[in-house]
């Protein structure tokens, strides 16, 4: 009887992984909570979203660490560490941009005309539906390697497609943003230079999304 790979370890290394993508996907509610906080005027309320999101990365990162010192070299794998070690890597980074564009928006009062906020808040929305994926995502790859049947890893497959569908979604609405932002002779210098630093963060979210999406399918190839 064959016995599946993993079963050979004393515990799958995609344990911790999906207890760090799971903190990650933690961050899309209240992301898209926090820029509703700050475009309806509830800066204290923005503020408090801000910090939690900033203690979530925190631990995101004790996660990361935890899995990276606790793979010995030796320990027997069925994917190449270093693709393993990149899909981390960009996981990681999406829960960092979650950040950052909260902080690009803490800089200062951010005034915009009605359409432009609408379309951002419709890129938040976009960007933060989706980041519940990271997990599901895991979830599967767990399943696809520890049984090693070809069912399993096209379920794994399929949601990368799903990924990768959604990033060009939100690719196009970061360019309409950045169009109209372009278009808006009113808006005042500091804030078009800080919308597209903060539309361009927003978007990096969707971007290592679908590069963690790549290195899982890099994970299951044959």
């Amino acid at each position: 009887m064959r016995i599946p790979l993993f079963n050979m370890l004393r515990r799958s290394p995609l344990e911790n992984t999906l207890k760090h993508s799971e903190k990650v996907a933690e961050c899309a509610p209240l992301f898209v909570k926090a820029v509703e906080s700050y475009f309806h005027g509830e800066r204290e309320e923005f503020e408090l979203i801000k910090e939690e999101i900033r203690d979530i990365e925190a631990q995101a990162d004790r996660i990361k660490r935890n899995i990276r010192s606790h793979l010995p070299p030796s320990m027997l794998l069925p994917f190449p560490l270093p693709a393993f070690f990149a899909f981390l890597r960009e996981a990681d980074k999406v829960v960092d941009c979650v950040k950052n564009s909260l902080y690009w928006m803490s800089y200062f009062n951010i005034s915009l005309p009605s359409e432009i906020q609408r379309d951002y808040l419709s890129l938040v929305r976009t960007v933060g539906d989706y980041l519940g994926l990271l997990p599901e995502m895991v979830r599967r790859g767990h399943v696809y390697f520890d049984s090693r049947m070809e069912e399993d890893r096209r379920s794994v497959k399929n949601i990368v497609r799903e990924i990768r569908h959604r990033e060009k979604a939100s690719d196009d609405l970061e360019k309409t943003i950045i169009v109209r932002l372009c278009a808006t002779e009113e808006i005042p210098p500091k804030t078009f230079f800080v919308m597209i630093r903060l539309v361009e963060t927003t978007g990096d979210i969707a971007d290592h999304l679908e590069n963690a999406a790549d290195m899982m399918r890099a994970l299951i190839s044959r």
